[in-house]
């Protein structure tokens, strides 16, 4: 095991995530990342939750997996219930990342468009078709 590796693969992710989001701030940059992963984790079915977290570097899957439990997914249906949604999984600093729906919208589609680029194409495509159709997700 090359931890030294694990945390390289990690920082690079979350430099690289900044840029998409547009932000400098490393750690609002990995809350947010994390309450977008941990929503859609919530929200696609188990086996696509773990297909999903087979392909985040190691540390990432630490922070995905942190509270994973086998379940069925949660029943979301509606853009705004999915956004509210993202803002509770941001670990009581939902206010300071996401004030409001918009700030959780442009997080979302930033963090889908960074895994668009970082996942595998079946694999982002089986994702973003598992959130719903009615919440809008980058193609």
């Amino acid at each position: 095991m090359n931890f030294d590796n694990y945390l390289k693969d990690g920082k690079t992710w979350l430099n690289k995530l900044c840029a998409y989001l547009g932000i400098k701030d490393e750690q609002k940059a990995a809350r947010i990342f994390r309450a977008v992963l941990h929503a859609i984790r919530d929200r696609i079915p188990t086996g696509e939750a773990l297909h999903l977290g087979a392909q985040l570097p190691v540390l990432w899957k630490g922070v995905y997996y942190d509270g994973f439990t086998m379940h069925e997914p949660v029943r979301i249906r509606h853009e705004d219930e999915w956004l509210e949604f993202i803002r509770t999984k941001d670990s009581g600093a939902e206010e300071a990342d996401f004030p409001t729906l918009d700030h959780a919208f442009y997080a979302f589609q930033d963090v889908m468009a960074f895994l668009r680029d970082h996942l595998s194409e079946g694999q982002y495509k089986q994702v973003a078709q598992a959130i719903h159709s009615d919440i809008t997700v980058p193609a």
